[in-house]
């Protein structure tokens, strides 16, 4: 399979975003690094085991491909934060899931998934972006809700806020880079099964601003993300 020079760069960021990951365990090996390295790992490993098994699964998705890409991205993000979950609690970190309770961690983090996937399928379905694309759109899209929302906001919101010259360097250096194989499951397999059906006849050009319409979403996912803390901390106190 030959690859576009997109593809190669994008392969070259993840395993730049990769080697980064492991550096820090070497200079740092605290089990939130050990976490975040094996997390990380796994998650790409993940897209390619579907990757490589797409011959049992993809045509039978095929039949309805808008509903079964949709429910297929909605999975895999299950499937990834309970994989992270399930990292932490095996190095006894803390602070890298979303919350040590996986119904709790869910409930916040499925909705942003199940409508970022929605919308991306409706629009991929249309404007059919090259896979390596797809792949650094992911990324953009956790650099919204984990990077922006959930590790700038919701920090400064509850009075830690992070050290933004730093989180700005480490998002470039390394943190978008590594989001990639955490995202890929979650988008790239629904392209896949809709490069199954034919594309929607339109003229004109790939409309690129389209593509990051899922970022819309970060406005109500943060309300609905303030309401949940409130909700837990009522609960818990």
């Amino acid at each position: 399979m030959k690859l576009s020079r997109l593809s190669k760069f994008v392969l070259g960021g993840i395993l730049w975003g990769w080697a980064f990951s492991f550096f820090a365990v070497f200079l740092e090996p605290t089990p939130e690094n050990f976490t975040l390295a094996v997390s990380i790992t796994l998650s790409g490993l993940y897209t390619g085991l579907l990757y490589l098994t797409r011959n049992l699964w993809l045509r039978k998705l095929s039949k309805s491909p808008i509903v079964n890409a949709i429910l297929l991205g909605s999975f895999n993000a299950a499937v990834i934060e309970t994989l992270f979950l399930l990292v932490e609690k095996v190095f006894g970190a803390s602070g890298v899931a979303a919350h040590p309770n996986l119904l709790i961690d869910l409930l916040i983090t499925m909705p942003w998934y199940i409508g970022l996937v929605w919308i991306f399928v409706k629009v991929q379905n249309e404007e059919r972006f090259p896979l390596g694309a797809v792949l650094l759109l992911g990324a953009i899209y956790e650099m919204g809700a984990d990077g922006i929302v959930g590790g700038v906001l919701m920090p400064a919101l509850i009075g830690t806020p992070v050290n933004l010259v730093e989180f700005l360097v480490l998002s470039a250096l390394a943190a978008f880079w590594q989001f990639i194989p955490v995202y890929s499951s979650i988008i790239l397999p629904p392209a896949w099964v809709l490069e199954t059906s034919e594309p929607v006849k339109r003229a004109g050009k790939k409309r690129w601003g389209r593509a990051f319409l899922p970022l819309l979403l970060l406005i109500p996912f943060s309300i609905y993300l303030i309401l949940v803390i409130l909700a837990i901390s009522s609960f818990s106190g």
